[in-house]
């Protein structure tokens, strides 16, 4: 009896730690990252910051070129321009931003290649009348208010009208510029738009609510921008908003196009370099 009993005891107790060490060893491996759980949070963490992390790489390589634009109006247009192109409404590269915010005595206007990070133009641009004569503090989207349509535009086709050869613009935003095309909201030259203007005075002239250019320079930029390519006016408002500013969106698209970008090298095979095209 006492050696049945001298057996017994030490069998419970080395199954007792057996069950200890068993539990133990399952709850380290359960917890322990494996490296498809460290790769998912790295795609997470990855997925989140992607937008900011490829504005930041745009915004520095085109700050070099124009350091007078500012970076909340350009991550503003950038963030439209990523959700136009998903949308399928453009497949330029290029983006033009007219900042009205800035004096209308400096250059205000920036025609940005995004699939070479360069910018091909910043010069002088008019608003209307009505938003104001030195700075443009007042928009509107209603007929006859000579006042400037804040938002995203899309370029349209040329014409020859009262101002020589014009583009026309198509207000993307509603409410804020869709009655581009009845105000006959176009971009066309000027003569009182240009440096030499400043000679006489410390300002540029206005439109009736046209982003007007230097005449000199309007087939110049009309080339460069029309066709659908995107256009956003942007100026101090407290009223705008565009459901084209959607971060989480833009940020998706960034996201399927690198995704798109991952299989095109994981298998060469599928699709071409030219045809994967440029992240922007």
């Amino acid at each position: 009896m006492k050696l049945r009993k001298s057996i017994l005891v030490p069998s419970v107790i080395f199954l007792f730690l057996a069950i200890i060490i068993s539990i133990s060893w399952r709850s380290i491996h359960s917890t322990r990252p494996t490296s498809d759980n460290v790769s998912d949070a790295k795609k997470k963490i990855k997925h989140s910051s992607l937008l900011s992390y490829k504005f930041e790489s745009v915004y520095e390589h085109i700050q070099q070129l124009a350091p007078t634009l500012d970076s909340t109006v350009f991550k503003q247009a950038y963030v439209g321009y990523l959700n136009l192109r998903e949308q399928g409404k453009t497949d330029s590269p290029i983006l033009t931003i007219a900042d009205l915010s800035v004096h209308s005595s400096k250059p205000r206007l920036w025609i940005i290649d995004l699939e070479r990070d360069s910018v091909l133009l910043n010069t002088f641009v008019a608003h209307g009348r009505g938003s104001g004569i030195q700075e443009a503090n007042l928009f509107s989207n209603r007929p006859n208010s000579n006042q400037s349509s804040l938002g995203f535009y899309l370029t349209g086709e040329t014409y020859q009208g009262k101002h020589g050869r014009s583009l026309k613009l198509d207000g993307l935003d509603q409410g804020f510029n869709t009655n581009a095309r009845v105000r006959g909201i176009v971009l066309h030259g000027a003569w009182y738009v240009g440096a030499n203007i400043l000679k006489g005075q410390d300002r540029m002239g206005v439109s009736q609510g046209c982003p007007a250019v230097a005449e000199p320079l309007k087939n110049k930029i009309i080339d460069l921008i029309k066709n659908k390519s995107v256009l956003y006016i942007y100026g101090k408002s407290k009223n705008y908003q565009s459901a084209y500013l959607n971060e989480q969106a833009a940020t998706q698209s960034l996201m399927a196009a690198t995704m798109d970008a991952d299989e095109s090298s994981e298998n060469p095979d599928s699709m071409s370099v030219a045809e994967a095209g440029n992240l922007l």
